[in-house]
């Protein structure tokens, strides 16, 4: 099913897992250097036909240094940082897919589809540069990627602006507004009808390059210096191409997440 799980996406959005800092600069949060573990949970509302919302326990991964990160399935290397902007080296599993065994039949039916005529998407192996700008009123960035896995060998560039809004020592908040833009390898890949599909009697669909907004809030409470609770929500708005194809009949798509985490 196609899933891009919050795991994936509130990860692959700059700075959410810093910690908190005696006296951070207004907006932001510095990070937080070391190893933290802990267990979370992940769930996606889905956008095809008959996919229901799903959540996932999963082990959550954290490991930051000077000049390297591991955030989940997101990691990366410093490449230049001045006081103002910094770019980085990125990778990720981007957890977008599409299993048939989890479609309606009947609603397939409807479009005169079967699911032996369709095939399945697979995850994507992401690698980019990301550029982060930080300023008094929050932090910009922008990736660049491209599935280096074989999947869809389709671009993204993923643009975001987030604020972190500090109410406590223990609580901040981390609202998130963006827009993503995919390909039309990309786009037609996870969205639209394959060659292969079209061979076996599923008209012809393509959304071609597609324009994805979305708004998040994310929210962190330390529950003491080593433990914290943290977690997202996110809502993606689908564009009328998207919507308009056979495969999907939801206009939104909305991802969670929380986590429990300690940090060694």
């Amino acid at each position: 099913m196609l899933r891009n799980i919050g795991l994936t996406i509130i990860l692959c959005i700059p700075f959410t897992t810093f910690a908190n800092d005696d006296k951070p600069p207004k907006g932001q949060i510095y990070k937080a250097q070391g190893l933290s573990l802990g267990i979370g949970a992940v769930g996606s509302s889905g956008i095809y036909v008959g996919e229901k919302t799903e959540i996932t326990p999963i082990p959550v991964i954290s490991y930051e240094t000077e000049h390297f990160f591991i955030r989940g399935l997101y990691a990366g290397v410093e490449l230049y940082k001045n006081n103002l902007l910094t770019v980085n080296a990125i990778t990720n599993i981007n957890m977008m897919n599409l299993d048939i065994d989890n479609l309606s039949k009947e609603k397939l039916a409807a479009n005169n589809i079967s699911t032996s005529q369709l095939e399945d998407r697979e995850r994507s192996v992401d690698l980019g540069i990301e550029s982060i700008l930080r300023l008094p009123y929050g932090l910009f960035s922008l990736q660049a990627v491209n599935d280096i896995g074989g999947a869809s060998d389709g671009a993204e560039l993923r643009f975001n602006y987030q604020y972190f809004w500090r109410i406590n020592p223990k609580v901040t908040l981390m609202p998130n507004v963006g827009i993503d833009w995919l390909s039309d390898k990309r786009a037609n890949y996870y969205y639209g009808i394959l060659d292969s599909e079209v061979s076996r009697g599923v008209v012809a669909y393509k959304p071609n390059h597609v324009f994805i907004p979305h708004l998040s809030l994310g929210a962190s409470y330390a529950l003491t210096d080593k433990v914290k609770l943290s977690g997202a929500a996110m809502q993606k708005f689908l564009p009328n191409k998207v919507q308009d194809g056979p495969l999907v009949d939801k206009s939104k798509l909305t991802n969670f997440y929380m986590a429990l985490t300690y940090k060694f």
